[in-house]
C-alpha cells in the first residue's frame, strides 16, 4: 500500500519562510541567538538579556513571528489528522497566524497592565519576557519537528501526539522557572495566583481553540 504524501507549494513556501525569519534573528544578534538556544538547559539568558530588553525587542519580535507560523501550522496539520481532511489555504493560515499571535499579545498586554495596576510593573515585565522567550524557543523547535511532519513522515499521528508532548513540555517548563523565580511572592498571594492562571494561563487557550474551530468551520 503507497503511502500518502502530503506535499504542496504552500508547505514549502512556510518553511522557507520560517527559515529566513531565524536566520534574520541570527543575524540581530547571533550571540543572543547561541544563548537562547541553551534556554532549556543551565543558562543566564533571562537574567542577562532582560537587563535591557524592551517591549518590541527586534529580536523577540521576529522570533515570536516565527512562533505564530510554526505554532499555527502544527496546529492546522493535528486538526487535519485528528478532525477532519482540509486543503491548507494561505487566508485560512493567515487568518489563524493572526487569532494566535493577537490573542498572545492581548494577554501580553494585560499582564503587563496588571504590573502597572498593582504597581509591579518590573515583575510583570520580567514574567512576560521568560513567557515571551520560552514561546520562541517552542516556536524554533517546531520548525524542524514540522517539516519533518510534512515532508519526512506524514499521517503518522503518534509523531503528532510527540510534538504535542514535546511543545506542552517546553511551555511546562517555561512556567516553571518562572514559578521558581517569584515563589516567595506567590505562596503569600495564592489565591490571586489561582485566580491569575484560570484567567489568563488557561482560559486564553480554551479561546483560541473555539475561534480556531469556528473559524475553519
Amino acid at each position: 500500500m503507497l503511502r500518502e504524501v502530503l506535499f504542496n507549494d504552500l508547505y514549502t513556501a512556510i518553511i522557507v519562510v520560517s527559515l529566513a525569519i531565524i536566520a534574520t534573528a541570527k543575524l540581530i544578534n547571533y550571540k543572543r541567538f547561541t544563548d537562547f538556544l541553551r534556554l532549556l538547559g543551565p543558562s543566564n539568558y533571562l537574567r542577562i538579556y532582560f537587563k535591557d530588553h524592551t517591549f518590541l525587542d527586534p529580536f523577540d519580535v521576529v522570533l515570536f513571528l516565527n512562533f505564530c507560523i510554526n505554532g499555527t501550522l502544527f496546529g492546522l496539520l493535528s486538526y487535519i489528522h485528528f478532525v477532519q481532511k482540509l486543503e491548507l489555504d494561505f487566508f485560512i493560515f493567515i487568518k489563524i497566524a493572526g487569532l494566535l499571535g493577537a490573542g498572545a499579545l492581548i494577554k501580553i498586554l494585560l499582564e503587563l497592565g496588571i504590573g502597572y495596576l498593582f504597581d509591579i510593573p518590573k515583575l510583570f515585565h520580567s514574567y512576560v519576557f521568560q513567557q515571551v522567550s520560552f514561546l520562541n524557543l517552542l516556536g524554533v523547535l517546531l520548525l524542524p519537528l514540522n517539516s519533518f511532519l510534512i515532508f519526512g513522515a506524514p499521517n503518522q499521528p503518534t509523531l503528532l501526539v510527540a510534538t504535542l508532548v514535546i511543545s506542552l513540555l517546553i511551555v511546562f517548563t517555561g512556567f516553571m522557572k518562572s514559578i521558581k523565580s517569584y515563589q516567595k511572592l506567590l505562596i503569600n498571594n495564592f489565591f490571586y495566583f489561582i485566580l491569575y492562571l484560570c484567567t489568563l494561563e488557561i482560559g486564553p487557550y480554551i479561546v483560541l481553540w473555539n475561534l480556531f474551530s469556528l473559524d475553519i468551520n
